[in-house]
């Protein structure tokens, strides 16, 4: 065989080899990605249902507070009308 046929079917083996290592590398990052996305929303969603939670409380908290404050001004009414 000609050598330059020879070095033509290694370059032409590397190239192809190249290329189907360089779209597994892609396939590789497109997967990647798409577990990126899905861990994303994960997070989004417990974000989302920390917030909710947390204005529960806060809601409940104001309630409780309100309330206190209604008991404690019936308390000054009545220790001002026991004075």
């Amino acid at each position: 065989m000609d050598t330059n046929l020879i070095m033509l079917i290694i370059a032409a083996v590397t190239i192809i080899f190249v290329v189907i290592l360089w779209q597994g590398m892609a396939v590789a990052r497109a997967e990647i990605a798409g577990k990126q996305t899905v861990q994303y929303q994960k997070l989004a969603e417990q974000a989302t249902n920390a917030e909710e939670k947390s204005a529960d409380a806060q809601q409940r908290t104001a309630e409780a507070l309100e309330d206190m404050r209604t008991r404690l001004a019936a308390i000054e009414k009545l220790l001002s009308e026991v004075q």
